[in-house]
């Protein structure tokens, strides 16, 4: 996710083509996502996770090839397949968690531990997009190694039966929406991110063209943010264990989400680059309760045998606010000006927290 706009950026020069890669990877939520989550409900999760990882881990593989302008889109390809493929990954690991942490505040804690992974930028701007790739190859055939030696309850629906398939794809399908509408807690969650998505997904497309426009950051520093921004994640990882007995999940997730679009609204407008490393430092500690928080609701909201349609419904409908964030910057940000953009999407996730004040409310266990 870091690699492929600073090569994109490098070889191209335009925030379009970078908003492009990031809407290829999306798109797949869109269209694969709900149906996936019908088969991951019915399929043996633990081996869903492995495929996944192993795929992805050979697909990665092939943006080494990409040296110049006119094989750019071999990102956008690969990017596509990816997200596809991480439409079994993601909600299988969903599922999956809660059987394997069955305590309500252990589950918000290993959701936590889950936020806290967010390195690679100094590797990239020390050894090239290419040893991002390898490394990043590497690490989803470590994933699968790590899944192999997991002991997972079976606990998904029988197989698919022969005859009338499409019937029974449809009739969950149904199943796994309707149970996102009519339950308040999955509601409320639907609702808080995909506003905060409508912000969000113009963050991806504006941030690296943002940094080397107007601080002339090459990857090296474009890497230094991120790493801030994963010590940040650190920060708020200790700080979720702190605050998991003593804070209702809507309230971290609220908080969380109302501070960091009060951090991000006057990111584009700060005189250095030094303040943009501490706000994003500041932005990773409200990132960890806040993500942590709704993940444990949706999966203590949720029945076990529909967490995968339930999952992949709500980043269906998250993604399609994404899209149309990740549309708009993509046409329109050097237009409007990449910190007006930056504006507006703080004042977009400020909306998202309150809005959770409102909405959220805690899961009956």
């Amino acid at each position: 996710m870091l690699a492929v706009p600073i090569a994109l950026n490098r070889l191209t020069g335009s925030a379009m083509m970078v908003g492009f890669s990031f809407m290829a990877g999306a798109v797949p939520a869109l269209l694969l996502g709900p149906v996936a989550g019908v088969f991951i409900d019915r399929w043996d999760r633990r081996k869903v996770m492995i495929a996944s990882d192993v795929i992805r881990g050979l697909l990665v593989l092939l943006m080494l090839t990409v040296h110049n302008p006119s094989q750019v889109w071999v990102f956008y390809q690969v990017n596509f397949l990816i997200g596809c493929t991480s439409q079994f990954f993601f909600p299988a690991r969903n599922a999956v968690l809660p059987l394997l942490v069955t305590n309500a505040d252990d589950l918000l804690a290993a959701n936590g531990l889950m936020q806290i992974i967010q390195t690679a930028g100094f590797a990239i701007g020390s050894w090239g997009e290419a040893v991002a790739f390898i490394v990043n190859s590497l690490g989803y055939l470590a994933s699968a190694l790590a899944v192999v030696t997991i002991s997972v309850p079976h606990t998904t629906s029988r197989e698919l039966p022969t005859s009338g398939r499409v019937q029974v794809v449809l009739a969950d399908l149904k199943e796994g929406i309707a149970y996102l509408l009519t339950n308040s807690s999955t509601l409320g969650v639907m609702v808080m991110l995909t506003v905060a998505q409508l912000g969000m997904g113009a963050f991806n497309v504006v941030w690296v063209p943002f940094l080397q426009r107007f601080f002339n950051q090459g990857a090296q520093g474009i890497g230094l943010v991120d790493s801030a921004f994963g010590a940040g994640m650190l920060l708020g990882g200790v700080l979720l264990g702190a605050l998991i007995r003593r804070v209702k999940k809507t309230i971290l997730a609220s908080v969380g989400m109302t501070i960091m679009g009060i951090i991000a609204a006057p990111i584009g407008y700060v005189p250095t680059f030094f303040l943009v490393v501490v706000l994003n430092f500041l932005f990773g500690i409200a990132l960890v309760p806040l993500q942590s928080a709704l993940t444990t609701i949706m999966q203590l909201a949720v029945p076990d045998l529909k967490r995968g349609r339930v999952s992949s419904s709500l980043n269906a409908v998250v993604t399609a606010g994404g899209l149309i964030s990740m549309a708009f910057a993509s046409f329109f940000g050097d237009l409007i000006g990449l910190r007006e953009v930056l504006l507006v999407i703080g004042v977009l996730i400020i909306l998202s927290g309150l809005l959770g004040f409102r909405l959220l409310s805690e899961p009956e266990i």
